[in-house]
């Protein structure tokens, strides 16, 4: 699904210092397309290419930026997904717009360009519910969209009427209208006339003198420029990789650790390296195993910089390993094979670094052992294993529980805010 930005070319309709090119001369808009969920402004997505270039001619028309005295960058999303990330989307990818002029353009517009995030377009939603009979509690919608509430109180409100049947209707027909959001405006420098003094005409008459008013004519007035409001800055972390270890395992000397690295907003790619290496020879005791296994991991819900890792999740993993256990009398050596295994979970912040997750994995394994006891000869002094019988066994069903104590490794960095926070 394509996110798409618009840039709508306003002039005043007074005279100008100098003659840039005529409205007939300028597209009604540019359309700029943007992947799903992404602020990144490619040159050969969909009709960008031309879009640049008729951007391009334009600004470097001598005559055209001459008349120029401002440009404001307007950005905007639409209703689907999270409010937060839409927020986030509608700052970026009017900074893309901006960071584009800058760069192919320098020295031009430097000091005269504002971005100005207003996160929804609720005008050209307004013109779509008054124009359609058919929106299903369109007096209530418009009354909402009317209304002085936060951006957020409107969305949420929205959503709520009629158990969610507006929100639908909006989604499957408006949608579309609402992605094309992100308006860059210019404003024309305007020329103001000298008013000239008008004539007094004096009409000789002896008998009855004629008083002639003199017209005056005020100034049109010119539009108030509204100086844009950047949301501030607020610095926080992200998450980089993360180092666990199964507390579970920890318990039952079973030393382990496990790297988790994520791939996107939703995915994750996970290592797990399982070691425990303990050999009491004079009671006879042996825990040795070597296993390693690798997952990936869907996360659920939406997800911003800063909570990555966290909430619930599902995943596919797999993973081999030997081991030698003994007890006393007896004891097994093996390898096994877990070729593929579905995982659960969920992971919640305990602290900024630290986290805590639970999952259970049920899987496919395979096992081939060798029973031996062991026994010490007399010849020589020393324990030596006799193989007793060997075999192959197979199981599905649970193959790992993980009670995990997780420490994120992360990276600041700087967040832009909503309005209204």
């Amino acid at each position: 699904m394509a996110f798409i930005i618009t840039l709508l070319f306003g002039f005043s309709n007074l005279s100008r210092a100098s003659a840039p090119p005529s409205s007939s001369e300028l597209p009604a808009r540019l359309i700029f397309y943007f992947a799903n969920n992404s602020s990144l402004l490619m040159r050969d997505y969909y009709t960008n290419q031309s879009a640049l270039e008729k951007l391009d001619e334009m600004l470097k028309n001598p005559d055209f930026i001459s008349g120029v005295d401002s440009i404001t960058i307007f950005g905007s999303a639409s209703l689907i997904g999270d409010f937060q990330v839409n927020s986030r989307l509608s700052y970026e990818r009017a900074m893309a717009l901006r960071t584009y002029i800058r760069w192919k353009h320098p020295g031009v517009y430097n000091d005269r360009i504002s971005v100005l995030p207003s996160v929804f377009n609720w005008d050209v939603l307004i013109d779509l519910i008054q124009n359609d009979p058919l929106v299903p509690n369109r007096e209530e919608a418009l009354r909402i969209l009317h209304s002085s509430v936060s951006n957020r109180l409107k969305v949420i409100q929205i959503k709520q009427l009629s158990g969610g049947s507006t929100d639908f209707y909006i989604t499957k027909n408006f949608a579309k209208y609402m992605r094309t959001a992100t308006s860059v405006f210019f404003r024309i420098k305007e020329k103001h006339e000298k008013i000239k003094e008008p004539e007094t005409i004096a009409v000789q008459d002896d008998s009855i003198p004629i008083v002639v008013e003199e017209a005056i004519i005020e100034p049109e007035e010119l539009p108030e420029i509204v100086s844009p409001i950047i949301p501030p800055l607020q610095k926080t972390y992200r998450p980089l990789f993360a180092v666990k270890t199964n507390l579970l395992y920890d318990l039952l000397s079973g030393l382990n650790v496990e790297v988790e690295v994520p791939i996107g907003k939703h995915l994750s790619l996970a290592g797990e390296w399982i070691f425990p290496w303990w050999l009491w020879e004079k009671k006879q005791y042996t825990l040795e195993i070597l296993n390693g296994n690798l997952e990936l991991r869907y996360w659920w819900g939406n997800h911003t910089k800063d909570n990555l890792l966290t909430g619930w999740y599902m995943g596919i993993y797999g993973g081999a390993g030997s081991y030698d256990v003994e007890w006393k009398t007896k004891g097994y050596q093996g390898e096994f094979i877990i070729p593929f295994g579905l995982t659960g979970g969920f992971a919640h912040k305990i602290s900024k670094n630290w986290r805590l997750e639970y999952s259970l994995g049920i899987g496919y394994m395979t096992n081939k052992y060798r029973e031996y006891i062991p026994q010490k000869c007399e010849y020589d002094d020393e324990w030596h294993l006799i193989r007793q019988k060997s075999g192959k066994s197979t199981w599905i069903g649970p193959t790992r529980v993980k009670v995990s104590l997780v420490w994120m490794i992360n990276q600041k960095y700087k967040k832009q805010l909503e309005f209204g926070q």
